[in-house]
């Protein structure tokens, strides 16, 4: 192999270990300044959800928020999935069962609401994103809060708050952009 050939080769794997290692940063740089700005927000979170992503390795900050925004798109419709679970069990009472329904009331809402923030953020309307990814936020702890009261949160914490810091990161995202 001639000189020039290994010296191209060369400099199109350093200028792409260059690329992916910008878009490392980014992803890790994000989620710093999100888990800055929200003390609810862990950091290790942020960072292992995006990388659940493989576009996360390339992508630039409005990516991000794309990618944030579907995974709570993806998050809410599992817990959906897991409520209609629970809803279904014959050990579940029937007032727990009225909650749950409540519950995915709120989720097929955060869908919604999400699924509505990817098409503004993907426009460039981050005004439009940002109050949808509220919402979003918003209803999995309207669901929380509600089985809370009665004494039943446990049956889902971890998919209300997962949810919550989806939605959150997405959010903060957003929020740098506009």
């Amino acid at each position: 192999m001639d000189t020039s050939k290994v010296l191209l080769i060369l400099i199109s794997l350093a200028i792409l270990l260059q690329s992916l290692e910008h878009a490392d940063a980014s992803v890790e740089d994000e989620c710093k300044t999100v888990a800055a700005a929200d003390p609810n927000v862990d950091y290790n979170f942020c960072v292992t959800s995006l990388h659940a992503d493989p576009r996360s390795g390339s992508a630039d900050a409005k990516e991000l928020a794309i990618i944030a925004a579907n995974l709570t798109v993806a998050n809410a419709t599992s817990t959906l999935s897991k409520i209609e679970k629970l809803v279904g069990d014959s050990k579940i009472d029937s007032p727990t069962k009225g909650l749950l329904n409540q519950c995915s009331s709120f989720y097929k809402d955060a869908v919604t609401a999400a699924s509505s923030a990817v098409k503004a953020i993907s426009s460039g309307s981050m005004g439009d994103a940002k109050k949808q990814l509220t919402e979003a936020s918003d209803k999995p702890q309207d669901c929380d809060n509600l089985l809370f009261e009665a004494g039943k949160n446990y049956l889902l914490t971890k998919e209300d708050n997962d949810c919550t810091n989806l939605a959150s990161i997405a959010q903060h995202i957003v929020a740098k952009l506009q």
